[in-house]
């Protein structure tokens, strides 16, 4: 068997780079020669205590671009070429969801670069020099769009949907709890969108400052002030919405603390702790709180605001890694200390 070179995650803050099996597109498949590949959030969470959701040996890496260089059987080869990135949610297509087009809630579905399903079936990601995807999960990449900002284009599509999630309308004001690269590409659509007022908050000065840079108008450090002084950039009114990006379980409370009456919650971060709110809030203030994951279609959407430069993610990227170095770069993520926001990985 042909070889290829891949990062492989072998459990908790045990990933290596090595040599693998280069995989063969299957019938209805099409092998992409990797060009970039984004780390995302989650990879560090499951790269620091794994789950069910990533049962090793796993290739990582679900955010990412290429080009197609082979196409199994059923698949036209016109399709050779083609500059690629893949939404890499894999519905089943028959479900009660699916038929409604709600393939993000599958409940068949598994997902590139996880072990998300029934079966737990190995799906390897964008980690490595080739990646077999079916030919229903690749997003041509548009004239002008490059292989950098494809890469970006899934947790583009799920800030777009955050942001619009529950009827926004424009001048609404708006809080975004957490501002790492969700949340500051939240801010840039928020912006697009006609917001009101932005308000920011993060533990750290730099994550503010790229805030600032996507748009945000005020920002607020929760490590050194109360998340609570954000009300008043609303004369103590509280926000139309609430955005929810960070991934420490006390935000929930905080933001029903920080929206108006009968404003909105949106939750955005996969918290994993259980927490504990009063109801009461909720209903006696007619709340709307309402979770946000993933997306269906809106892949094709952001490429339109990309394409047409209404997106800037440049001062999103802070540093491009070689596939090799990747293991180091997990591990610094990890630690808390780097001051990188979203980091690609440059597949040669």
């Amino acid at each position: 068997m042909e070889k290829m070179k891949a990062v492989v995650f072998y459990g908790p803050r045990d990933m290596r780079f090595e040599e693998v099996e280069r995989p063969e597109p299957k019938e209805g498949e099409v092998c992409i020669k990797v060009k970039y590949a984004s780390i995302c959030g989650s990879d560090i969470e499951e790269y620091k205590i794994g789950s069910d959701r990533a049962l090793p040996p796993l290739i990582f890496g679900h955010e990412f671009s290429g080009e197609i260089v082979e196409v199994g059987q059923g698949v036209s080869k016109e399709r050779i070429g083609q500059r690629v990135s893949v939404n890499p949610i894999l519905y089943c297509g028959k479900c009660f969801y699916c038929k409604k087009g709600l393939i993000n809630l599958c409940n068949n579905r598994r997902s590139v670069g996880r072990t998300l399903g029934v079966e737990k079936k190995r799906c390897d990601g964008g980690f490595a020099e080739y990646v077999c995807v079916p030919e229903f999960s690749v997003v041509p990449l548009k004239e002008g769009v490059t292989f950098e900002e494809g890469a970006l284009l899934e947790p583009l599509a799920v800030c777009y949907c955050a942001a619009k999630a529950v009827s926004f309308e424009k001048g609404e004001n708006v809080l975004v709890i957490g501002s790492g690269p969700i949340g500051l590409m939240i801010i840039q659509f928020l912006k697009i969108f006609g917001s009101g007022k932005i308000v920011a908050t993060d533990i750290m000065d730099f994550r503010l400052d790229a805030a600032k840079a996507c748009g945000a108008n005020e920002v607020v450090n929760v490590k050194n002030e109360s998340i609570e002084k954000a009300l008043e950039y609303t004369g103590g009114i509280g926000y139309d919405r609430v955005i929810v990006t960070a991934g420490a379980p006390g935000v929930i409370n905080d933001s029903i603390k920080l929206v108006r009456n009968g404003g909105s919650i949106i939750l955005v971060s996969l918290i994993r702790e259980e927490v504990s709110i009063n109801p009461v809030s909720i209903v006696g203030r007619q709340l709307t709180v309402y979770g946000s994951y993933m997306f269906t279609t809106e892949m094709k959407d952001v490429m339109d605001y990309l394409a047409d430069k209404r997106l800037d993610v440049k001062n999103i990227i802070t540093s491009t890694y070689n596939l090799s170095e990747t293991p180091k770069v997990f591990k610094d993520l990890a630690s808390g200390n780097s001051k990188d926001i979203k980091v690609l990985i440059k597949i040669d």
